[in-house]
């Protein structure tokens, strides 16, 4: 057997085997597919004998990957879809920008009236391309979801995908004044164990002066994770908050709030907008990214500092 008919063997066997554990047995990957039963048989059992290997496990009852099947699909899924991503990028390089962006962003008050509004700005810039934004806070795996675009905040882990900054937000923690006449004045991050605290996702507070760093863990208070409620429940005096900037500057300007701890600073966070690596390649989503980055910081300062 030459080169060109194994190469053939293997595609065909990839195909058939994706369709089969993506439908659970052969009879609905063939029903989908509109190949016979025994033919996606067939070339399944020759992609495991070039293989040397079994990625199914076949009863009469009952069909279920090996160990080794499932990690041999999600390398082929990222395959075929890295393939799907490289004829369209040939495609959009000779005509206008055009087709689908699907984004990961945060929601709350940065989603909604910093992403979003921006989103359709670009998309009134470039009526041909269609976003899909999610404002789901879950963490997900780029290089397996499908997701183009992600906005993320801290540091990334993952060195394979393309990260560029997008802004770099300051954290303050607040309260009203009638929280802190009840209370007293908070001179040091642990004077915070004693009061309720209102907190979102993070739960342990990490303060540093000069070389002295102290982490305070927020279990005591209201807890949800919406800046939106817990802005309101700090104005109602009912906790000292942890939250962005663009939420709490206009109250701190006009004295609805007042600023805890200023000289003990929080780390700031870093927003990014992360994609991997094939749909970087697509003009589209590089569009987007630039349009982001280039707009985004005067979009926030104009929310944070709206009256």
């Amino acid at each position: 057997m030459n080169k060109s008919d194994t190469e053939k063997i293997y595609w065909k066997g990839i195909c058939a085997f994706i369709a089969v554990a993506r439908s659970g047995s052969f009879s609905a990957a063939a029903e989908a597919s509109g190949n016979s039963k025994s033919n996606l048989s067939q070339q399944v059992s020759q992609l495991e004998q070039l293989l040397n290997v079994q990625l199914l496990h076949r009863t009469t009852r009952q069909l279920r990957l090996t160990e080794i099947g499932q990690g041999y699909l999600e390398k082929c899924q990222i395959a075929v879809q890295q393939l799907s991503l490289a004829t369209e990028w040939a495609i959009e390089n000779r005509s206008k920008l055009a087709g689908e962006i699907k984004m990961n962003a945060v929601g709350g008050l940065i989603g909604e009236e910093v992403i979003a509004p921006l989103l359709i700005e670009f998309q009134q810039a470039y009526p041909d391309i269609d976003v899909k934004l999610d404002f789901s806070s879950q963490r997900v795996d780029l290089l397996s979801s499908p997701y183009d675009l992600v906005m993320r905040m801290g540091e990334l882990e993952d060195s394979s995908l393309i990260a560029r900054r997008l802004h770099t937000i300051s954290t303050k923690y607040v309260a009203s004044p009638s929280f802190l006449q009840r209370y007293g004045s908070i001179e040091h991050p642990s004077d915070l164990t004693h009061c309720p605290l209102i907190y979102g996702s993070v739960s342990e507070w990490r303060f540093h002066q000069g070389e002295t760093q102290v982490s305070v863990r927020a279990e005591q208070g209201f807890q949800i994770a919406n800046g939106r409620v817990m802005l309101k429940a700090a104005l109602e005096g009912q906790g000292i908050a942890r939250l962005a900037d663009v939420y709490v500057e206009p109250y701190l300007a006009n004295g609805e709030l007042l600023e805890v701890l200023p000289l003990w600073h929080p780390s700031d966070t870093r927003l990014s907008l992360v994609s991997p690596p094939a749909r970087y390649q697509l003009n589209r989503v590089r569009a987007l990214m630039d349009y982001l980055i280039e707009h985004f910081s005067a979009k926030y300062q104009q929310v944070m500092l709206r009256t």
